[in-house]
C-alpha cells in the first residue's frame, strides 16, 4: 500500500493540475482576439465531425442549465470563419443563445493541451485549473452530467 501511495505522490508531482491561460489561442468569427473566462466548459469541435455535430444541442442545453454560473464555449478548430458561418447558417437549429462560438484556427490550443482529436471537452474551474479532459461524445444536458460539471468547476 505504501508503494502505491508513493507512486501516486510521484505522479502528482510530475503532472500537477494543468492551468489554463485564458488570453491565448482563440478568436471570434470576426478574427478578433478572445479571452475565455473561467469557470468554463470548452468544447472543441469541427464542421466535418459527426459526433461533434450530434452533441451540439446537448451542449446548448448544458449552457442553459449552467446559466450565469459558467460559460460553454464551442471552439471550432482549424477551419476558417466563412466555413464556420456557412455551417451555422445551414444548421442553425444546432446553435442557440446559451453557448459562445469561437475558433482556434491555428490549432494552438489543441497542441498546447495535448488533445488527440474532436470532440474533446475541457472543464475549467474558477481558479483557471483544468479539472477534466473528456474525449468523445457525451449527453451534456443530462442532470447527472450537469451536476458532475457543477461540482467540478463551481466549487
Amino acid at each position: 500500500m505504501r508503494n502505491l501511495s508513493l507512486i501516486a505522490l510521484g505522479f502528482f508531482l510530475c503532472f500537477p493540475p494543468q492551468s489554463f491561460g485564458s488570453d491565448a489561442f482563440f478568436t471570434t468569427l470576426d478574427d478578433q482576439s478572445f479571452s475565455v473566462k473561467p469557470p468554463a466548459v470548452l468544447n472543441f469541435w469541427a464542421t466535418w465531425c459527426a459526433p461533434c455535430i450530434k452533441e451540439l444541442p446537448d451542449l446548448e442545453e448544458l449552457g442553459q442549465k449552467l446559466g450565469n454560473d459558467a460559460t460553454v464555449y464551442l471552439i471550432n478548430f482549424g477551419e476558417n470563419s466563412e466555413k464556420i458561418k456557412a455551417f451555422m447558417k445551414k444548421k442553425s437549429e444546432l446553435f442557440g443563445e446559451n453557448t459562445i462560438i469561437i475558433k482556434d484556427a491555428t490549432m494552438s490550443a489543441l497542441q498546447a493541451f495535448g488533445l488527440k482529436g474532436v470532440p474533446t471537452t475541457i472543464l475549467i474551474n474558477y481558479d483557471g485549473n483544468i479539472t477534466e479532459k473528456i474525449q468523445g461524445l457525451k449527453k451534456w444536458g443530462s442532470d447527472e452530467v450537469v451536476s458532475n460539471i457543477k461540482e467540478q468547476i463551481l466549487k
